[in-house]
């Protein structure tokens, strides 16, 4: 693995190799090794390690950046030359600020580095995956998935003495149980691998399969729906970018015009918290300025949004609709019980008029989903969800 100390190492070439103003170097990378298993067999078990650089170069409000993922000497005068012959063709810009001396108090932060998960090996992952074949098996099933783990690094240093460093680590299993017309998924990431349970997902992801198999069909309308955390997760994720200064300033975001407003139910909370015990990711951001815990949206009403540095200085209507199919696990639920599996729909929901009906929220968890970065979300129940039709699976 790169540490600090040969970043740093490095990081003194490329300060004396460039002519610049200013330099900054930002460094990731890290290890990772993946088992994937399909029609219930291992079919594919990879690892690699891989370490890159990005270095940007100031000459007088004229910055542009170069990476590579080769350290050695030469690749590192030439990333230097190129970021530096980029900068000099650039317009000058006058809101550009200098490079940051400091990126703040910094404060105790959880642990992400674990190393029972940096040292899972190739038998171990197998020894998982034949858990959850012997459940598939035991049902009468086919399964497919992932094992991964990894250990990375983050890392930036600037030639105003700035230097901050990140490592963690990180797990994740996935399965898919696929039935003759039904299947089931459930998904877990952690950066402590101690905290993922092959079987306890795989017997869930069963356990779908076989709940929704001979699904019936029901028409297309609006239902109350009770969406688990995944689910949750993949919908509400699509609006965070939109939360971000530079959006609103490009005129992008749904929240144009709508900071202070009350746009959301009295029940929805949002927080941009990094030092969450159950997220991961580095506390500093990628100019190295420190980051806080920052209250989005408070009883519904958009609060906050999160700047980059020369976003807040610049910082002096739409609807967000989605569309997507359900999948791996839908029932009907009446008096409080699952009666049957049904066919999957097709979904046409705007996020203001679901996140405005939500009835009941259950406890917030660490939730994986395929479309969006993991996140702290609690399930929900949903009233008038709306299904624009049936599909044929």
């Amino acid at each position: 693995m790169l540490d600090k100390s040969k970043a740093a190492d490095i990081f003194d070439k490329i300060k004396n190799y460039s002519t610049a103003d200013e330099v900054e170097a930002l460094f990731y990378g890290g290890r990772s090794a993946l088992t994937r298993f399909a029609n219930n067999t291992i079919h594919q078990n990879v690892a690699e390690e891989n370490y890159g650089v990005s270095v940007r170069t100031v000459f007088g409000g004229r910055t542009a950046r170069a990476s590579t993922n080769k350290l050695d000497d030469e690749s590192l005068r030439r990333v230097v030359q190129a970021s530096e012959s980029l900068a000099k063709v650039q317009h000058p810009d006058p809101e550009l600020l200098p490079m940051p001396a400091s990126g703040g108090q910094k404060v105790s932060f959880p642990i992400r580095y674990f190393d029972e998960t940096a040292a899972v090996t190739p038998e171990q992952r197998a020894e998982a995956v034949h858990k959850i074949v012997s459940i598939a098996q035991r049902h009468k099933l086919t399964t497919a998935g992932i094992f991964a783990t990894a250990e990375s690094i983050e890392a930036i240093f600037n030639s105003r003495s700035l230097s901050d460093w990140h490592t963690q680590t990180s797990s994740e299993i996935s399965i898919t149980m696929l039935a003759a017309d039904s299947s089931g998924w459930q998904k877990a990431n952690s950066p402590n691998v101690a905290h993922l349970d092959a079987v306890t997902l795989g017997e869930v992801a069963a356990r779908k399969a076989l709940e929704s198999a001979a699904p019936r069909e029901i028409p297309a309308g609006k239902y109350t729906v009770i969406l688990e955390p995944a689910a949750v997760l993949d919908i509400v994720g699509f609006m965070f970018f939109d939360f971000g200064g530079l959006a609103i300033l490009d005129q992008r975001s749904f929240l144009n015009n709508r900071v202070g407003a009350k746009i959301f139910g009295d029940n929805i909370n949002i927080t941009d918290d990094v030092g969450h015990p159950l997220q991961s990711g580095a506390p500093f951001d990628g100019e190295g300025i420190r980051r806080q815990r920052v209250h989005l949206v408070e009883d519904g009403i958009v609060k906050q949004l999160v700047y980059a540095r020369a976003t807040a200085e610049k910082m002096k209507r739409s609807e967000k609709i989605l569309t997507g199919m359900t999948r791996d696990g839908t029932f009907l639920v009446e008096g409080g019980k699952v009666r049957h599996g049904v066919r999957n729909f097709r979904f046409n929901e705007s996020l203001l008029h679901m996140l405005s009906n939500v009835q009941e929220m259950g406890t917030p968890v660490r939730a994986s989903g395929e479309e969006s970065f993991d996140m702290v979300v609690p399930p929900m129940k949903i009233r008038e969800f709306n299904f624009t039709e049936v599909t044929k699976f």
